[in-house]
């Protein structure tokens, strides 16, 4: 009984700990990326279980200065590859955002970049395009760090076609003030 519960205490350790956002660290900058959805037109299909996915998607930042200096302002180009479901197109969709100024142990979170996200759920398959990643930071027109999803981002970006960014969803709508007594 002892062993066993040790062992499912293990599986449950197993199991919660890649639920984590990964955090990379180059150059006293800390990164970690997630990928959100801004925006959600997802339809029922004409089957019980068919669902089309139609969404607005973009990269939440989380950057932490963890160097003992403060760092300046600089800027970051993001750039975000669709991979398509339904063929083997890849969607380039880029931009050059300011990197604001962070003092030692000062953290920003921030949110790049707007890109489409298609797909298709049917019962237990589901089928949506691919979001991969790259972030370039930049200070003084030099390049201190890079971050990406996945190692062969360069060779999926040579394949890639570029293509505008859709428009930001409308802001949500705010409550109307109380009426006064």
């Amino acid at each position: 009984m002892r062993i066993s519960s040790r062992l499912l205490l293990f599986c449950l350790m197993a199991l919660c700990l890649p639920l984590r956002v990964r955090a990379e660290e180059k150059n006293g900058l800390q990164v970690s990326v997630q990928k959100v959805t801004l925006d959600r037109a997802d339809v029922r299909g004409g089957d019980v279980n068919m669902e089309n996915l139609d969404r607005l998607m973009a990269l939440r930042v989380s950057i932490r200065n963890t160097s003992f200096k403060s760092m300046p302002e600089g800027e970051v180009t993001w750039e975000i590859l669709r991979r398509k479901y339904d063929d083997s197109g890849i969607e380039l969709t880029s931009g050059v955002e300011k990197l604001p100024h962070l003092k030692a142990g000062e953290s920003t979170e921030v949110t790049w970049g707007i890109v489409k996200v298609l797909g298709y759920r049917n019962g237990a398959i589901l089928r949506k395009d691919e979001l991969e990643w790259e972030l370039t930071f930049k200070q003084d027109g030099k390049e201190i760090a890079k971050f990406s999803s996945k190692p062969n981002f360069g060779m999926l970006l040579k394949r890639a076609v570029r293509v505008e960014p859709p428009a930001a969803p409308p802001p949500a709508a705010t409550p109307a003030p109380a009426p006064p007594k």
